[in-house]
């Protein structure tokens, strides 16, 4: 055998080593997606899912440009490879490893491995960042003008930011992230308040709800739709089916009735498809096939009933999505409009997408809640790494007992402008404060054209003290003194959750046996008399007998007044309170609540 035909065999066997070196795993990823098409091409999640996966762990752009650090690992790796094969060809064939042509394939390949190893590097470091910056550029900080100066909270951003364009942003961080700082206060949006609290709406649906076998009520779908009059909102959820089980229809709670009412698929607007359907019963297959490049998660799916009155009226299931896109060397969700679901006559979903929303259009919510909330988590990121991972910049929602199951995205009616918006209290991220330091707020009533800005209205640190722990407090002290009723607070608890709404308004909802029977409304600055309603009459504490429904100090639709405080009782509060009447002993707790919170407020006033 000639040195021609040992350098040939050395070659050709060097060359199937590497072929099958680099394409045993794309083959086998093309092989699974065979199986996934056409095998189970009548199952849309098993291809979308794939399809999506593929984008998001390696081609966010759909080819190798900007492609994710994993596939840079995996080339490296190949890489590595090749260099093996490389220098065992050179071997094999007697040619060894000090030729030039060697030498050059050897540098050529470990640079390329390198610079790799190096593009891999900087994907990972970036890549949380790169989902900040993204989510930054739909983000405004709101500070107030006036005050004892920048709130301490958004110093991180401020103390080195340049000054801005003066229309959208008046400062502008320096930090590689982007960050729009706004000197304009908290608007007046005078938002709607709710009659009723999520758990009470949760146990109302779910006990009241669905008439036939394999109906379940939705959990995640359960959504507060406000009307434009006061007090009018409702609590809608989807009756989903399951099994071969379709869906039933929408249920619908305004609050204070004990019964629910329902819309349902039937006649003219049939339904044969569910959420929780298999095989062919599966909407979840259906939506995937027919709109692949669209996502949701379950708490962007609601339902609600066109017409006057549910028992007539044609049920209509509303999906806001998002979809996957390429953002530097990852994926994001880019909210994309919504589908909107109806029956038909011979019970196939009527799906229609609407990329482009507009106010009044529909009665909810049409931006994802999913990606307001990614957007408060990527606010962190609006001073850099530095400010995020040194100093803690950054909100989060707030860990009070009473909203533990319910912390934000609180769905409101702004009377003022008419709008839908998802408002959030915020507390200071990475501290053990329960103080409320800014408002996020973002419409929720329009979408389509990317990001709607979320605007974090960030209170001056000489605002009134707002502590979700002490309003509760304020409210157990009041009811106890109104009532005689003790409650207790939180997961468990007779007072479950405590709401923002109108002028520094909060509502907290009192729960006995799963459903609200009253609600308090405090101010937060204790400057306006608190208003006890009592929803169906007598108030009825766990286990005890029913006690006379208070006298509202307003009605249950009229704003609070402002008042004094409330005067301390004739016996005094520093003496033996055993001989001070239940009522007494709860007008001395509230007074010592006031006397905690003015402390709070002024701790956290900086000093000279």
């Amino acid at each position: 055998m000639t040195k021609r035909d040992v350098r040939r065999g050395a070659i050709r066997r060097g060359a199937t080593a590497l072929a099958v070196w680099w394409l045993w795993m794309p083959l086998g990823a093309l092989l699974v997606w065979v199986v996934k098409h056409a095998v189970f091409g009548g199952f849309g999640q098993q291809d979308q899912s794939y399809v999506l996966l593929i984008g998001q762990e390696l081609f966010p752009h759909g080819g190798v440009v900007d492609a994710t650090p994993l596939f840079w690992i995996w080339a490296a790796v190949g890489l590595l490879g090749t260099v093996w094969a490389v220098a065992y060809v050179a071997e094999d064939s007697g040619a060894g490893s000090g030729g030039l042509r060697v030498r050059l394939a050897l540098a050529v390949a470990l640079l390329a491995v390198a610079g790799s190893l190096v593009r891999a590097g900087t994907g990972l470091w970036d890549d949380d960042k790169d989902a900040g910056r993204y989510y930054a550029t739909a983000t405004v900080l709101d500070v107030p003008a006036g005050g004892t100066g920048t709130p301490r909270s958004v110093l991180p951003v401020t103390e080195h930011a340049r000054k801005g364009d003066g229309g959208r942003c008046d400062l502008v961080g320096t930090a590689d992230v982007p960050a729009c700082v706004k000197t304009e206060p908290m608007p007046d949006f005078d938002f709607e308040a709710r009659t009723a609290s999520y758990a009470a709406a949760t146990t109302a649906l779910t006990n009241s709800a669905g008439l036939t076998s394999g109906v379940h009520l939705m959990g995640h779908s359960l959504h507060y739709l406000p009307d434009a009059s006061q007090g009018a909102g409702v609590w809608t959820a989807v009756l989903d089916g399951s099994g071969e089980q379709p869906m039933e229809g929408i249920a619908v709670w305004d609050g204070r009735a004990n019964t629910v009412a329902t819309c349902a698929f039937g006649g003219d607007h049939a339904f044969g498809r569910a959420f929780a359907g298999t095989g062919a019963n599966s909407l979840r297959n259906l939506l995937a096939e027919r709109f692949p490049g669209l996502v949701y998660s379950d708490q962007d799916i609601w339902g609600y009933c066109d017409g006057p009155d549910p028992r007539t009226a044609q049920p209509v299931v509303v999906v806001s999505v998002a979809r996957q896109i390429g953002w530097m060397q990852r994926t994001v969700l880019e909210p994309a409009g919504v589908l909107v679901l109806r029956g038909s006559a011979d019970g196939r979903p009527g799906l229609t997408y609407r990329e482009q929303v507009a106010p009044g259009d529909l009665p909810g919510a049409v931006y994802p809640a999913s990606v307001v909330r990614a957007q408060i988590h990527e606010v962190q990121w609006l001073g850099g790494r530095g400010a995020k991972d040194d100093r803690g910049f950054g909100y989060a929602h707030t860990s009070a007992a009473t909203n533990a199951g319910n912390p934000g995205e609180f769905l409101l009616r702004s009377k003022t402008d008419g709008h839908l918006y998802y408002v959030t209290p915020l507390v200071p991220r990475e501290s053990s404060s329960q103080l409320v330091v800014a408002f996020a707020v973002l419409q929720a009533d329009r979408a389509g054209g990317g990001l709607n800005d979320l605007h974090v209205y960030v209170r001056g640190d000489d605002s009134p003290s707002v502590n979700l722990d002490v309003l509760a407090s304020r409210m157990v002290s009041y009811m106890a003194q109104q009532t005689s009723i003790t409650i207790s607070a939180g997961q468990g608890g007779a007072l479950q959750e405590i709401v923002p709404f109108g002028r520094d308004m909060w509502r907290g909802f009192v729960d006995f046996n799963g459903q609200t029977q009253d609600f308090i409304d405090l101010s937060g600055d204790a400057t306006v008399k608190p208003n006890l309603v009592a929803l169906s009459g007598s108030i009825t504490a766990p286990g005890g007998q029913p006690s006379p429904a208070p006298t509202p100090t307003t009605s249950a639709t009229a704003a609070p007044t402002p008042t004094g405080q409330a005067p301390a009782p004739a016996a005094g509060c520093g003496g033996d309170p055993a001989q001070l009447t239940t009522g007494q002993l709860a007008a001395c707790v509230a007074e010592l609540s006031r006397a905690l919170q003015g402390r709070v407020q002024e701790s956290s006033t900086p000093r000279p």
